[in-house]
């Protein structure tokens, strides 16, 4: 953990049985408290895999913001 230093956009759906969505709570957590540049964003009613389409939709507009952000996009 000590060496991330990437930014980070975690994306979790809020019934995920396969990672509960408190280690993604801790993750973003320890990579405030470290300064990284962080974003979480949690889906009611989602699963590991986020199904639902206007959440689809929304996952694919902070995947494409979260690139444009740090990759330099247009």
């Amino acid at each position: 953990m000590k060496n991330v230093t990437t930014p980070t956009l975690i994306l979790h759906g809020e019934a995920d049985a396969r990672v509960p969505p408190t280690q993604g709570h801790e993750f973003h957590r320890a990579l405030e408290r470290r300064r990284v540049p962080t974003r979480m964003v949690v889906y009611p009613r989602q699963g590991h895999s986020v199904t639902e389409p206007k959440f689809v939709q929304q996952v694919m507009k902070e995947h494409v913001a979260w690139v444009d952000k740090y990759l330099g996009g247009k």
